[in-house]
C-alpha cells in the first residue's frame, strides 16, 4: 500500500509536484506536511502520525493519490475529517486553513451546486457545508467505575475498549471555523509531529437534484497552498426520512439558561434537531410549557428562525412532566400545577403526536407513588390531566416494548468518550434493528452543573465523576454538547467560544449518523427485509441479552464496517447489484435480545404509562431537581402497559 503524500523540498526551492489527483506544494523549506481524509468512523489523536488510515488501509473514503469518495441521499448529512499533519520540523504549520467552497453538478445535475446561502451575521444550523476545528482534550486516564477497575459506567468489566488507546490528546469538541478562539484558533497552528483537523459536514438538502457532484478541499500553511483534494459526491435519487429513529437527549435545563441565555438553549434545540434528535422538554410549570412551545410544536424549526435542515416545521414530540419524579409523592395540591401543565400541552396541540408523561421514576410500578398518581389522573376532573401516562421503573417483562437510557458495552455502543468513535453509531442501528421507541441520553450538558464551587470546563477536564468511595469517573460523561459564548456570571472564561448557544461534538454526530443509518435499513427493509436484516447482522450480530458480558462488543470498532454495511443496504434500496462485504453475514438470530420492560398500571385514562426499569450498566446523570445516582444501562419505557 502506498504511502501517504508527502514531499521534501531543498531550502531555496517552491515547487509542486502532482501525485495522481492530489496535488501538495511546498510551504516553505525542508517541510513535509501530509494531508489525508477519512469519514466520520474514526478519531485520530493529535499525536497518532503516520497511522494506517494515513496509507489508504482501512480507510472507505480515500486512497493517496485518489479523490475522496462519498454517496449521500437527499435530506442526509455526511462528514469527512481532513487531517493536517506536521513533520518533525521545528515550527511545525502555521495559520493553516482547509476550505470546501462548493460542490458542482455534473452530467444530469450540471449546473446545479452545493454551496453556501450569502454570508450572514449568524449562519443557519443546517447549512450545506460545514466546518469545524477539532478540540484535543487531554484524557488522564481511562474511564472507570467506583469498585472495578476495568468496569466503568460506559461499559462492563473486560468489555470496554483498549486502556490505552484513548489517553492523550483525544478530540471530541467541535469549534466553527468562524467562531475558533484565541485558545484554540482558526487558521489552525500545528505543532511538529502533530495533527489538526478540520472536520466538514455536508448536509444534502431535500430538493438537492441527484447527480455526481465534484469540488476540491484546498489546505494552505501561512497562504501557501499544501494540497488540493478532490471530492466526488454522488446524491442518489432517494430522500432518507425526517423521521427514522425516536432519539432523545436530556439536560438541567434552568442551569443551561442561566449560563448560556434563552437564545443559548434555543439555539441547542434546533442543533438537536439538526441531529434528528429530540429535546428531553421538562414542565414544573404552566411557563415551562410556555418556554418550550416553539420546539415542542415545531414552528421553531422553520427557515424564517434560522434553521435549514431534516424535519422542518416538527415538533420535538416528548415532553417529561416533573423529570426525575420532581413531583413526588401524589397530592392534590401537585395535581392541581400538573393540570395546568396538561391544558397547556392540550393548546399546542401535543397530545396524540408526542409523549406527555408524568415521571414518577423514583418509584417501581407497584410502588405507591406510581399507583397514587395513577388514581388521581385517573380521576381527575380535567380530561387533558387523564391524558397523562405514567414513567416508572418497572421489573423486566418480555414483550414490552422499551425505551433504552443511556448505553453500555457490550450489550449497546457507549456514549463515553474514551470509546471508538463508532460507539454512539451502534445505538441508531440497534434502535432500528430492535423497534426500540425511544433511546435516550438523560444528560449530555453536564458541565451546567459546578464541581467543589468552581465552573466546570469540559473543553480541560473530561472526568464527570461518578458515585462511590473513592468515587469513580467517566470521561465525556454527560457531555455530547461544550458550551459556547457565556450569558449572565456564565462560568468557563477561560475557555468561552464566541458562538450563540452549544457546541457539538465528534461523539453528537456519529449518533446522528447512526440515526440515519437507520433510515438506509427501514427503506432498505421496505424493498427486501430479507437482504437488509441480513446486512444488519452482518454488522451488529449480538446486542443487549446475546451479547457475552466480559467479551468484547460484537461489532467492528472501525468505522469502515459501517460505511460497507450502509453502501450495502443503499444497494438494496436502489435496486443495484448487492455489495460484496467481508464475510459472510451471520445467521440472524429471531432477536438481539432488545430489553423489554412493562408493568401493569390497572386500566383507565392513566393506564397508558411509560413502563421503565434499570439494568446495570450505564449512567443515569444527575437531575437538578433530584439527583439519580449509580449505574444503569437502560430505563425502559413501555407505551402499553
Amino acid at each position: 500500500m502506498p504511502r501517504a503524500h508527502r514531499l521534501r523540498f531543498p531550502t531555496a526551492l517552491a515547487c509542486a509536484a502532482t501525485l495522481g489527483a492530489i496535488t501538495l506544494v511546498a510551504a516553505r523549506a525542508a517541510a513535509a506536511p501530509s494531508v489525508w481524509v477519512i469519514d466520520d468512523g474514526e478519531k485520530v489523536k493529535a499525536d497518532a502520525t503516520d497511522t494506517a488510515l494515513e496509507r489508504g488501509q482501512d480507510n472507505p473514503v480515500w486512497r493517496p493519490g485518489d479523490a475522496v469518495r462519498l454517496f449521500a441521499m437527499r435530506n442526509e448529512s455526511v462528514s469527512v475529517q481532513v487531517v493536517v499533519e506536521a513533520d518533525a520540523t521545528t515550527e511545525g504549520l502555521s495559520r493553516v486553513t482547509v476550505d470546501l467552497d462548493a460542490l458542482d453538478g455534473t452530467g444530469e445535475a450540471e449546473g446545479v451546486r452545493i454551496v453556501n446561502p450569502p454570508r450572514r451575521k449568524v449562519r443557519p444550523v443546517g447549512a450545506p457545508i460545514e466546518r469545524f476545528v477539532e478540540h484535543f482534550v487531554s484524557v488522564r486516564r481511562p474511564s472507570r467505575s467506583a469498585d472495578d477497575a476495568e468496569a466503568s459506567d460506559g461499559w462492563e468489566s473486560g468489555s470496554g475498549p483498549d486502556g490505552k488507546a484513548w489517553v492523550g490528546p483525544v478530540p471530541d469538541a467541535l469549534i466553527p471555523v468562524d467562531s475558533a478562539p484565541s485558545w484554540w484558533p482558526y487558521p489552525m497552528n500545528v505543532p511538529p509531529r502533530s495533527n489538526g483537523i478540520v472536520w466538514i459536514d455536508l448536509n444534502v438538502p431535500r430538493d438537492q437534484r441527484p447527480g455526481l457532484y465534484r469540488g476540491a478541499i484546498r489546505v494552505q500553511a501561512a497562504g501557501t497552498p499544501i494540497a488540493d483534494v478532490p471530492v466526488e459526491l454522488e446524491v442518489v435519487d432517494a430522500l432518507l426520512p425526517d423521521r427514522t429513529v425516536a432519539a432523545t437527549a436530556g439536560y438541567d435545563g434552568h442551569p443551561l439558561v442561566a449560563k448560556l441565555g434563552p437564545s443559548g438553549e434555543a439555539q441547542l434545540w434546533q442543533l438537536l434537531h439538526a441531529h434528528r434528535i429530540a429535546p428531553l422538554h421538562d414542565a414544573v410549570s404552566v411557563e415551562d410549557v410556555t418556554r418550550q412551545r416553539e420546539a415542542l410544536e415545531g414552528s421553531l424549526y422553520t427557515p424564517s428562525r434560522g434553521y435549514v435542515g431534516p424535519a422542518p416545521g416538527l415538533g420535538d414530540g416528548v415532553l417529561a412532566v416533573g423529570s426525575g419524579g420532581a413531583f413526588g409523592s401524589p397530592d392534590e395540591r401537585s395535581l392541581v400545577t400538573i393540570e395546568a401543565i396538561a391544558d397547556a400541552a392540550s393548546a399546542a396541540h401535543l397530545f396524540g403526536g408526542s409523549d406527555v408523561f408524568l415521571d414518577v421514576s423514583s418509584e417501581t410500578c407497584s410502588g405507591a407513588w406510581t399507583t397514587g398518581w395513577q388514581k388521581l389522573l385517573r380521576e381527575a376532573p380535567d380530561p387533558s390531566a387523564q391524558r397523562i401516562r405514567l414513567g416508572g421503573r418497572c421489573a423486566r417483562d418480555p414483550g414490552k416494548p422499551a425505551w433504552v437510557y443511556g448505553g453500555s458495552l457490550p450489550r449497546t455502543g457507549t456514549f463515553l468518550l474514551d470509546a471508538d468513535a463508532i460507539s454512539p453509531r451502534v445505538n441508531g442501528w440497534l434502535a432500528a434493528m430492535e423497534g426500540v421507541p425511544r433511546w435516550v441520553v438523560p444528560q449530555i450538558a453536564a458541565w451546567t452543573e459546578d464541581r467543589d464551587g468552581e465552573p466546570a470546563d469540559p473543553f480541560a477536564d473530561p472526568e464527570t465523576p461518578t458515585d462511590g468511595a473513592p468515587p469513580g469517573w467517566s470521561n465525556g460523561g454527560g457531555v455530547l454538547v461544550y458550551p459556547g459564548s457565556e450569558y449572565g456570571d456564565g462560568g468557563h472564561r477561560e475557555h468561552a467560544v464566541d458562538a450563540v448557544g452549544v457546541l457539538p461534538s465528534i461523539r453528537l454526530k456519529n449518533w446522528r449518523r447512526g440515526i440515519e443509518d437507520a433510515g438506509y435499513l427501514q427503506l432498505a427493509r421496505d424493498r427486501d427485509a430479507a437482504r437488509a436484516d441480513a446486512i444488519a447482522h452482518w454488522l451488529i450480530p449480538a446486542a443487549f441479552g446475546t451479547a457475552e458480558g466480559g467479551r468484547p462488543a460484537s461489532w467492528s470498532p472501525r468505522g469502515k464496517a459501517f460505511f460497507e454495511a450502509r453502501r450495502a443496504l443503499l444497494a438494496v434500496i436502489l435496486g443495484r447489484a448487492p455489495v460484496a462485504l467481508e464475510a459472510a453475514p451471520p445467521t440472524p438470530a429471531a432477536s438481539t435480545g432488545a430489553p423489554s420492560g412493562g408493568c401493569s398500571l390497572g386500566a383507565g385514562g392513566a393506564a397508558g404509562g411509560l413502563a421503565m426499569v434499570l439494568l446495570a450498566g450505564a449512567t443515569l446523570v444527575r437531575r437538578s431537581r433530584q439527583r439519580v445516582r449509580g449505574r444503569a444501562s437502560a430505563v425502559i419505557a413501555d407505551r402499553g402497559c
